[in-house]
Order: C-alpha cells, then structure tokens, then sequence
C-alpha cells in the first residue's frame, strides 16, 4: 500500500512541526517523544517495558513490550490510519522524520510500516521464531526541521522518571549511545507514592510532627484517582512544590478541578468535625493548604482542559466527585482517630 494519496495531517505536520511541537530544539523533541510514548501508555494497558535508545545523528529508537495479542492486533489495525487522528502517535513521527520504520510482531506475522521524507508503504511477512510479540520504532529526525536540536539526555530522563511514577509498575530504559555509553533505568512498584515519599526525604527532621497522613485511590464515574497527603513540618511557602496533579500521564502545573475538589473535600470535612465537637472552625484554602504535601492523579476520558498547555484540569464533575469522596472519608477519620482530631481543632479553630 502507498501513502502518497490523502497525506493532509502528516503533511500538514511536515509543514508546520513548530503548531504541534511548540518548538523544534530539544524540548521539541522532548515533547515529541512525550506525545509518543503517552498516546501509547493511554491506549494500551498491558505495557510493562519501554526502551528508548538515542543513537548519533538524531537517531532514536523505541521498543515496547508487554503488550496482549488483542491490543497489538488493535495497533495493527491502526497502521491503515496514519493519515488521521485515530493514530496520531505514528502520524507525527513520520511528518518530523527523514526515515521510520515501525514493525509491528504478533506471531506469527511482522507488520511493517516504512517511511520516507512523509511517504509511507505497508507490508507484512512471516516472524522469525526467535521473536516476540513487541513493537519497535526507529526514525531519524528530519535536520531540516530540527536543524542543530539534538536530544538533552538529562531533562529527556526528567520526563522518563515521572511517566514511570505515574505508571506504577512500568519500567522505562533509557540508553544514550552518543559517545560514552549511559543507561537509566526508571521503575516504581507503587507508582506515585513513591514519588510522595521522594518528595519528603529531605524533610526526614519532620517526621515525627506528621499528621493527617492518608492515601486514598477510587474509581468515580469512569475515572481512577490516587490522592495522597499529609501535613508534613516544612519550612516553605505553600504551595510549591509540595502540591502537585496529575491527569493522566500530564502534570497540571495551575492545579484545576482535582486539587480544587480536594481542597473543598478536606474544608467540608473540618467543618463538619467541628460541627461535632461544637467548635466553630474557619477552613480557608490558604490555611489548608499551608504545610500540606499534596499529590492527585487522575486517569481517565476525556479529560478537559482550561487552557492548550494542558497545565489546568477544567471538569467541574470531576471536582464535585472528588469533594465529596473526599470530604466523606476525611471526616470518617478523624472521627475515628482522635489524635488527627484533636490536631485539626487546635489548627482550624476561630480565633
């Protein structure tokens, strides 16, 4: 099969890569691979490896595993739509890509999909035996769109590093063969908790006077949430960095409906607790969130953001869902703990 009729995203992104990179230096690139890799962990969830290899000459190549016979065959399927949204992840590779190969192995077959300067041909043969069920890519960047941007090893591992926290279980290698050899490898067997915890190894002097520390993870109306906190004796302005979310695999840097439902959750549940013990308490979101350390992911479709970055979370269902889960089992707590009670009395209470 030949791509060359009906080319309109593929080249419409070879025309203008800056519309859908934001840039073409190495945070291009960056970005290009995050919109890669995430199209791929948020449409397939048997994923358990990814390694990325940076080779010279803009030379990058992606090999994923883990995935059943049902979603390669998905992804197979999708190879007829790389001219379309329904596979964008591809789409882009090829327009920003001198030369991609994709194969694709599902025994006993391997799919291949090969492209050159946006033109693109389909074909398939027998695997060999000693092969696996796995998807490779390779491609090497187009100079004439990134010209002199290569890949920033450090930040591109930054970006490795917190897809594996928001992907408990996934491991990601990252190995740099440009010049002397290095490898990473990123793995959290509990996910983002273990991205709370890192947080708070500089603090360990605060430990003791740690209070409030819950983890909390439900399913509301279609979509996963993880929230986590405590409030942690640290010497800082809140709220940076010690409150963050997530939405999917993006970090919602101006915060948005997640963090706001949390927020409102632990405001109901102080005041109800107060209501109970017949003291008038005064909850606002400044005092809340002082000394509070903070991280919520949710996962999900669709998601709605409040600007194009991506950096705001805008569903006000999602907010209400998490006010009121939150405020429920935050007031059940502190009903039942009276040493987080007596703490939040003490902090909260009218002057």
């Amino acid at each position: 099969m030949n791509g060359r009729p009906g080319l309109s995203i593929i080249e419409s992104i070879r025309k203008r890569p800056v519309m859908f990179l934001g840039t073409t230096n190495s945070y291009g690139i960056r970005r290009l691979l995050k919109i890669v890799l995430t199209e791929y962990l948020e449409s397939v969830t048997g994923i358990n490896t990814i390694e990325v290899t940076f080779n010279p000459d803009n030379h990058i190549s992606i090999v994923i595993s883990g995935l059943s016979e049902d979603e390669l065959s998905h992804e197979i399927a999708l190879l007829h739509h790389v001219t379309s949204p329904k596979n964008y992840k591809i789409g882009i590779l090829i327009g920003v890509s001198n030369a991609f190969l994709l194969r694709i192995v599902a025994n006993p077959d391997r799919h291949v999909l090969a492209a050159q300067s946006g033109i693109y041909e389909l074909s398939n043969a027998a695997s060999s035996p000693e092969e696996t069920n796995i998807i490779k890519l390779d491609f090497q960047l187009d100079e004439a769109i990134f010209k002199d941007s290569h890949v920033s090893y450090i930040p591109m591992n930054i970006m490795f590093q917190q897809l594996a926290y928001l992907n408990a279980g996934l491991k990601i290698i990252s190995v740099d063969n440009r010049g002397e050899l290095q490898r990473n490898v990123f793995y959290f067997k509990k996910g983002l908790k273990e991205l709370f915890n890192n947080v708070l190894e500089k603090h360990d002097y605060g430990k003791k006077d740690s209070w409030l520390a819950m983890e909390l993870k439900t399913a509301i109306n279609g979509y996963i949430y993880h929230i986590i906190f405590r409030y942690h004796h640290i010497y800082t302005n809140y709220p940076e960095p010690y409150i963050r979310a997530f939405a999917n695999n993006d970090s919602t840097k101006s915060g948005g409906s997640l963090v706001d439902g949390v927020f409102k959750g632990l405001q109901d549940a102080i005041k109800a607790i107060g209501k109970k013990e017949g003291v008038e308490l005064k909850a606002s979101r400044k005092k809340i969130g002082r000394q509070l350390v903070l991280m919520a992911s949710v996962k999900g479709e669709p998601l709605e953001y409040g600007d194009s970055t991506k950096e705001r979370l805008d569903m006000p269902a999602v907010k209400s869902d998490v006010r009121k889960y939150v405020g429920k089992v935050v007031y059940k707590h502190l009903v039942a703990h009276a040493g987080d009670r007596k703490r939040v009395l003490e902090r909260f209470k009218k002057d």
